[in-house]
C-alpha cells in the first residue's frame, strides 16, 4: 500500500469507466452532463480505485485526478454556469466530491487516519545548541477533524489524573444523572479529558459499552464541545448560521424554477408550501433529499408522540446507522438500533437535532450512510 504522503501513483492513475454505468459512459461520450446517480456512482467508483494505491489521498491528489478526467470530458464533468461558462478552476466540485468520500469512508479506518508528522524546521539556534528540533503533527488538508487522535497530554496531565477524572465524571452521574450536566466541574471535566476520550472512541466499542463509559457525551452540550475540539468548528452556530443564509437561497431557488424539477421535488414543495409554520432547516434537507432521489427515512424515522423510549427500541425498526426520531415538534437521536439522546437533551427546533446527527458522524467516526450520503455531503460542504 502506498502511503498517503506519496503522490507519484497520481500520475499514472487511470479512472476506472469501465465499472462505471454505461448510461453515464454513454453520456460522457455524448457530450452531455451525466445523471446526478450515475455522477455519484462514479465518484464512488474512482475512489474506491484510488484507495487501492493510497488509503486516504489528499486533496492536492484528488484534485490532480479529477482535473484529468475533467480535461478528458469538460461538457458532461466540468462545473459551468447556466450560460455554460466555465466556473473557477472548472474541477472544483468534482475535487470536493472525491475528498468528502475518501473522508467518510477513512472516519473509522484508525490506520489511515494517523497523520505524518510535520517535518521540522532546523534553525540556526538549534544547529547550535545540538537538540532535537520540535516535531508537530500536520493537520488534514481538509475541512474534516483537526484533532481526531490528540498525541499531547493537557498540561499536567498524566494518563492516571485523567483515568481519575474520568471516573469522577461517572460517578458524578451516578449520583445526579443528566442533571450533573449543570454543574461548572463537569464541564471543566469533560474538557480536559478530550484526549482520553478520543483514544476509547477509536478503540471502536460498542455504543452501549461506550455510553457506560462516557455518560456526559450522550448529551447535546458535551456531544457539540467535543466536535469543536475535534474540528475547531462551532458546529451549531455555523448550521444556524447556514441555514438562515444558503438555506433561503437554496429554497429560493427552487422554488422559483418549479417545471425544472422532477415529481419528488415538485412534490416537497407542494406539501411545503400547505405547511407555511415548517422548520426551514427541515424544509430544505427534505427539498434536498427528494432532489438527490433518497428517500426520507433515509435520516428520519416517524413516532406518536406517546412514543417512549423503550417502545421505540423495541416497536420501530431502528437501524445502525444515525436517524433522527421525530414526534411532532420533539427530537430522539437513534444510533446502533437505540436511542441515546432524548427531547431533554435536545431544544425544540429541528437545527438542533441536525447538529447532534452531524456530532455523532464525526464524533463517533461512523461513515455517512450510503442512501443519504449526497444530502449530508451537501450540507457539510
Amino acid at each position: 500500500m502506498i502511503p498517503a504522503g506519496n503522490s507519484n501513483w497520481t500520475t499514472s492513475f487511470r479512472v476506472p469507466l469501465e465499472k462505471c454505468r454505461a448510461s453515464l459512459r454513454r453520456k460522457l461520450n455524448e457530450k452531455e452532463k451525466p445523471d446526478i446517480s450515475d455522477r455519484r456512482h462514479m465518484v464512488r467508483m474512482m475512489v474506491d480505485e484510488m484507495r487501492q494505491h493510497c488509503l486516504n489521498p489528499t486533496l492536492s491528489q484528488c484534485a490532480f485526478i479529477a482535473k484529468g478526467i475533467i480535461e478528458k470530458y469538460p461538457n458532461g464533468l466540468q462545473d459551468r454556469t447556466e450560460e455554460g461558462e466555465k466556473m473557477g478552476s472548472g474541477h472544483y466540485t468534482l475535487c470536493q466530491q472525491l475528498k468528502s468520500r475518501v473522508d467518510n469512508l477513512n472516519r473509522n479506518n484508525t490506520l489511515a487516519r494517523l497523520r505524518k508528522e510535520r517535518r521540522p524546521a532546523v534553525t540556526p539556534a538549534a544547529t547550535a545548541g545540538n537538540s532535537e528540533p520540535a516535531r508537530k503533527c500536520a493537520k488534514t488538508d481538509s475541512y474534516g477533524c483537526i484533532n481526531w487522535q490528540p498525541i499531547v497530554l493537557p498540561e499536567g496531565e498524566m494518563k492516571e489524573s485523567l483515568l481519575h477524572k474520568k471516573e469522577e465524571l461517572k460517578l458524578i452521574f451516578s449520583h445526579e444523572g443528566q442533571r450533573g450536566a449543570d454543574r461548572a466541574r463537569v464541564a471543566e471535566l469533560m474538557e480536559t479529558t478530550f484526549e482520553t476520550q478520543r483514544r476509547n472512541i477509536n478503540m471502536l466499542p460498542a455504543m452501549q459499552k461506550l455510553i457506560k463509559e462516557w455518560p456526559f457525551l450522550f448529551q447535546k452540550r458535551f456531544l457539540l464541545d467535543h466536535f469543536n475540539q475535534l474540528t475547531g468548528i462551532e458546529l451549531d452556530a455555523r448550521l444556524r448560521e447556514s441555514m438562515e443564509s444558503k438555506g433561503k437561497r437554496v429554497m429560493t431557488f427552487f422554488q422559483s424554477q418549479l417545471l425544472r424539477w422532477g415529481k419528488e421535488v415538485r412534490t416537497v414543495l407542494a406539501n411545503l408550501a400547505k405547511e407555511p409554520e415548517v422548520d426551514p432547516c427541515l424544509a430544505v434537507v427534505l427539498t434536498m433529499m427528494a432532489f438527490f432521489h433518497e428517500k426520507e427515512d433515509a435520516l428520519f424515522i416517524l413516532a406518536d408522540l406517546t412514543t417512549t423510549q423503550a417502545d421505540a427500541e423495541t416497536q420501530l425498526s431502528l437501524p445502525r446507522t444515525p436517524r433522527i426520531i421525530l414526534l411532532a415538534k420533539q427530537w430522539r437521536l437513534a444510533l446502533e438500533g437505540k436511542v441515546f439522546i432524548t427531547p431533554t437533551n435536545l431544544q425544540m427546533d429541528f437545527t438542533s437535532a441536525l447538529a447532534v446527527l452531524f456530532g455523532s458522524h464525526y464524533a463517533f467516526n461512523i461513515e455517512y450512510q450510503p442512501e443519504a450520503a449526497s444530502t449530508l455531503d451537501f450540507i457539510q460542504r
